[in-house]
């Protein structure tokens, strides 16, 4: 189990909870905060993100990775915590976890 903030997830069951209530999510949704909390204050560029959640290995433009970090801010409440960061990609803020 991993806190963070008010989130629970339970990365056995690869089920996320937030302020007790379970919060549905894809697998790339999971996959995608996982990939952040584990490394919470680190910057991870659009092509780290998309070789790590989905297995892309080879250079492309996509708007994918920013339409599920918008999913995940509005899912679990995270606005002001996923924060973009101009010209390199995307930063989860230390929390606690």
């Amino acid at each position: 189990m991993i806190h963070y903030k008010d989130l629970l997830i339970d990365t056995a069951a690869q089920r996320v909870y937030r302020q007790g209530q379970e919060v549905h999510m894809t697998r790339t949704e999971f996959r995608l905060l996982m990939v952040l909390l584990s490394g919470a204050g680190c910057v991870f560029t659009r092509e780290e993100l998309l070789h790590r959640v989905w297995g892309v290995t080879v250079p492309i433009r996509t708007r994918t990775v920013d339409i599920h970090i918008a999913r995940l801010r509005q899912k679990l409440g995270l606005r002001g915590e996923i924060r973009a960061v101009m010209r390199k990609g995307y930063a989860l803020k230390h929390g606690q976890k």
